[in-house]
């Protein structure tokens, strides 16, 4: 059922038939009488009077003692001269080793960007632009806070400036924002004319991209603004000298209601466009990007490029990706995410400059080449990415979303059709202990796509189920998944040639299995499904069950998505009849979607821990691979018939208010009167509580979406990032080390930080991360974690010298092993839904957000 968004109502995502409409039923008009816009003048409304005990208890001597401890990067800490921070010779480090910048032309961005010079907040983006004051990582000022400005005494609200930023258990520091635009002229130069426009017919076509692919004065990249909102990403070394971020955006194009600026791909072979997510780079001095914490000036200064990760893209069939063809289908080509098996468009909507619409790029995770050990792993550095979900046209036919493979090496995008074409959160790499295999992790929704009844009905209509009934729509009905593929083979198992990446890479030829369990009254859950077990569950509690092979299997033919795997979790599983696919709801009924999964990276392990909107997260243990594996190509069944597997609780959907410290942060506005407590029926007080819409306050982790584990010299850490709307402030936690001895002791979560809300009273001001970025009182949301602390590593004997070379994607893996916590950095993602005006509206960059760089700190306690 497709969702009304409704203004005045926070919303909890699972209530919402898509994300585009979640993410409108959490923005709030404003109130232009009653909240002043910008510039400071809502900072005396924000700084009222009658704070309660622990407002009053932050603001104390002891308590500010503390925070200098914590936050001494501008207070106290060693400040370090750019020589100990910049690589490079005397002269490089005089001007710093950012890129060499070249002046952004008012008239350019003015023509490339369609700038509106009657918005206010357009005219003022340009002159911060054409002034040189918005480069990359030229933004100081954060977004997220660590109390809302109307519970401290000295938070601003002013637009453009942070809030309280005295985060209790680490600092943050801002590495790059959304609608900053890239000045760097070192990039590879580019130049579209001769390649491009070859017939008047493509002239009209190209007629919007000319301000940028044809200046022969421009980089590449020069002029390109970095899009919102952050989601997915990942890093690596370049070479020894550079550090490369990758941060996608989770944008949705026509989809809704804004459009990204157009990127260009498959320049040499008919260019095609795309709006909706980018995939882009930026490029950090290594040794810079390790001292940042203790540098007093913006991310700009080591900043040496930016970029799109790919600019040649592949489609499914293995074609590449060629202009759209008008209305009409195009035969040979197509971005098949947005049309059927034979090209005929079938979204609602065309984009209004591009071709194609790129659609949700959500989670994501980089993958180095071997980084298991020798041999063991993908064959090449590579980015995975997904789209999430979309909407088509009522009752059209589909193919359906795909996974992205992206060849780091060569800046190419390859869809991935082999773990099915059902859309995914997120897909990472798991250790698969052989040298011929690879094994990956899969989350999402299995098939978020809205309209699918012309699909469900192709299925019915195809395919018969074996009790009689009929089949469902599919989205969250599914178990927890894998998927095993063999390398250097084609889809139908022969040998490929050497320089396919994609057989190179496993994913060709390969099988995706689920987990499932006796779910009889005596099996280990007592019959009961997924959400249901979890309910009532604590720290510990085990599972044992198998991954499982579904019969579909890819064959390297684009169909519409009533043939794809996804509906079989729906299925008795094959070979096994007495287990159950341990689906989130049931066979027949959807449950909460599997969100954010991430890879345990300690040595000899093949697992992964799993997380779920319903609030809970467990660990899988995949026993026995190496033999089963060898088994299996001996056999030449080339895959195992089944896999064990032991699942355990971290965390039930449980009230998890006694295991959350706060650090003295944390504190909430306390004016709409419409958060009451579950147990006083007084306005919440602190983050302790979720309140995800009006009226409606949880105790449990509401919407776990973001999660990454860290791994670290004490052992695995998580970082949970919550997706809820919360109307007082998103929340992000950082776990205890993890545990499931089930021995009765729960896991503690430490308050990061909070973001946004329709309550929040910076929100309701108006005030933004740029200036002008705000348009209205709405939610944000966390997402996106990389640690950065195998790259940044030093030798103990001579720190001057980093530990691990560039390329050696095992020894970053062992070095994160080695660093405490607490000398960890590591990289946040987060969304601003409710920045689209301004700068952000101007320059084409969606929403807001900021990629930022934080030290964890455990001492404020």
């Amino acid at each position: 059922m497709t969702a009304t968004p409704n203004a005045s109502a926070s919303a909890n995502s699972n209530e919402y038939a898509d994300e585009g409409a979640f993410q409108l039923a959490n923005e709030q008009p404003l109130d232009r009488d009653n909240h002043a816009q910008g510039w400071g003048s809502a900072h005396s409304k924000a700084m009222k009077s009658g704070k309660d005990a622990k407002a009053e208890k932050y603001t104390t001597p002891e308590y500010q003692g503390k925070a200098t401890k914590v936050f001494g990067a501008a207070k106290g800490a060693k400040t370090v001269k750019p020589t100990e921070m910049l690589d490079g010779d005397a002269a490089a480090a005089t001007r710093g080793v950012s890129c060499a910048k070249k002046a952004l032309a008012a008239e350019y961005l003015l023509d490339r960007y369609d700038v509106n010079m009657t918005i206010p907040g357009h005219a003022r983006a340009l002159a911060m632009a054409a002034n040189g004051n918005l480069g990359i990582g030229s933004t100081t000022q954060l977004i997220p806070e660590a109390n809302d400005a109307s519970r401290v005494d000295d938070a601003l609200v002013v637009d453009g400036i942070s809030g309280d930023t005295r985060f209790p258990h680490g600092d943050l520091k801002a590495l790059f924002t959304t609608g900053e635009l890239n000045m760097c002229d070192n990039e590879v130069r580019g130049s579209y004319r001769s390649n491009v426009i070859k017939s008047d017919e493509l002239v009209s076509h190209l007629t919007h991209l000319l301000p940028f692919l044809c200046s022969d004065e421009s980089s590449q990249f020069h002029g390109d603004s970095y899009t919102g909102v952050p989601d997915g990403m990942g890093a690596y070394l370049v070479d020894d000298s550079t550090l490369r971020v990758v941060v996608q955006s989770e944008s949705y194009g026509p989809v809704t209601r804004y459009e990204t600026w157009p990127y260009p791909t498959n320049k040499d072979s008919g260019l095609a466009t795309f709006t909706g997510s980018h995939v882009q780079y930026t490029d950090f001095d290594r040794l810079g990007l390790s001292n940042f914490m203790h540098h007093d000036g913006p991310a700009s200064d080591i900043v040496k490029g930016f970029g799109q990760v790919a600019t040649t893209y592949y489609n499914l069939a293995g074609d590449r990706v060629g202009p759209r063809n008008g209305e009409d289908a195009t035969p040979s080509g197509a971005h098949y995410s947005n049309t059927d098996a034979d090209g005929n468009w079938a979204l609602v909507k065309f984009p209004k400059k591009a071709d194609w619409n790129m659609q949700s790029l959500c989670s994501s995770h980089l993958e180095e080449k071997h980084q298991w050990g020798p041999g063991i792993g993908l064959e090449d550095d590579m980015y995975i990415t997904n789209e999430e979900w979309i909407t088509y046209a009522p009752g059209s036919s589909f193919v359906g979303i795909s996974m992205h493979a992206m060849d780091l090496a060569n800046a190419v995008d390859y869809a991935v059709g082999s773990v099915t074409v059902s859309g995914w959160e997120k897909i990472v790499e798991l250790n698969p202990a052989h040298t011929d295999y690879v094994v990956l992790s899969l989350s999402g929704y299995n098939g978020a796509y809205n309209n699918p009844e012309g699909e469900i009905d192709g299925r019915n209509a195809e395919y018969s189920k074996p009790d009689g009934t009929d089949y469902v729509d599919p989205k969250n009905v599914c178990p927890a998944r894998i998927y095993i593929g063999m390398k250097g083979k084609m889809e139908d198992g022969s040998d490929a040639p050497a320089d396919d990446f994609l057989a190179r890479n496993g994913l060709r030829y390969g099988k995706v299995y689920g987990f499932a369990i006796d779910m009889s009254e005596s099996g280990p859950t007592g019959g009961l499904f997924r959400d249901a077990f979890h309910k009532p569950r604590h720290n510990g509690a085990k599972v044992e069950g198998k991954f499982v092979p579904i019969d579909w299997q890819w064959d390297g033919t684009v169909k519409n998505f009533r043939h794809d795997g996804a509906w079989e979790f729906q299925l008795p599983v094959p070979g096994f009849d007495d287990l159950t696919w341990w689906n989130s709801g049931s066979l027949t009924e959807p449950g909460s979607k599997t969100e954010h999964n991430s890879p345990d990276t300690r040595e000899g392990m093949t697992a992964f821990i799993q997380g779920s909107t319903a609030g809970y997260f467990g660990h899988y243990y995949v026993n026995g691979v190496t033999e089963a594996l060898k088994r299996a190509k001996k056999s030449r069944d080339d895959f195992p018939a089944s896999l064990d597997s032991d699942y355990y609780v971290y965390q039930g959907e449980n009230d998890i208010t006694g295991q959350i410290d706060l650090g003295g942060a944390g504190l909430y506005a306390q004016d709409s009167g419409k958060c009451p407590s579950p147990v006083d029926g007084e306005q919440i007080n602190d983050a302790t509580y979720n309140c995800d819409r009006d009226f409606s306050v949880k105790s449990t982790f509401e919407d776990i979406d973001g999660l990454e584990v860290v791994a670290a010299s004490e052992g695995l850490f998580v970082v949970i990032q919550e997706d809820s709307g919360n109307d007082l402030g998103e929340r992000m936690f950082i776990s205890s080390v993890l545990e499931h001895e089930d021995d009765g002791e729960e896991l503690m979560y430490y308050f990061m930080a909070m973001s946004g809300g329709k309550y929040n009273t910076r929100m309701m001001a108006g005030v933004g991360i740029p200036a002008t970025a705000s348009s209205s009182a709405g939610g944000h949301e966390f997402s996106g974690v990389i640690d950065l602390s195998g790259m940044l590593k030093k030798e103990k004997k001579d720190s001057s010298k980093f530990s691990i070379s560039a390329g050696d994607g095992h020894a970053k893996r062992e070095a994160e092993l080695e660093v405490p916590i607490e000398d960890k950095l590591i990289v946040l993602g987060l969304q601003a839904h409710n920045y689209h005006s301004g700068v952000v509206e101007a320059f084409e960059a969606d929403r807001g957000g900021q990629v930022l760089l934080y030290k964890p700190d455990f001492t404020a306690e």
